[in-house]
């Protein structure tokens, strides 16, 4: 398994490409946190898509029924195994983790 830091100037393009990487997968949607705990936003959908936005600072992420919003990502990190996405961690600015993970 390999963990990349993705670099905030790769963010835009590599999130309008993500939908292609992970086509035909479903993507759990957990976010992370000491204030919040744990907490399940979607258990198993298709990705839509996903788009990081430079002027708002935020990051989009589109599954059937829901549209969850990052707002001020601070890291991105990008779990694969084998060449594939297996999970992606998104840190907000809060501290929270958006936790993608892919089957």
């Amino acid at each position: 398994m390999g963990l990349k830091v993705l670099p905030k100037s790769d963010w835009p393009a590599y999130f309008s490409e993500l939908h292609k990487e992970v086509e035909g997968k479903e993507v759990k949607i957990e976010i992370l946190g000491q204030t919040l705990g744990d907490q399940v936003l979607v258990r198993s959908a298709k990705l839509i898509g996903a788009t990081y936005e430079p002027k708002e600072d935020a990051l989009e992420i589109s599954v059937k029924g829901i549209t969850h919003v990052v707002d001020r990502p601070q890291k991105i990190s990008i779990l694969q195994e084998n060449g594939s996405i297996v999970a992606i961690d998104v840190i907000d600015i809060g501290d929270r983790h958006q936790l993608m993970t892919f089957a």
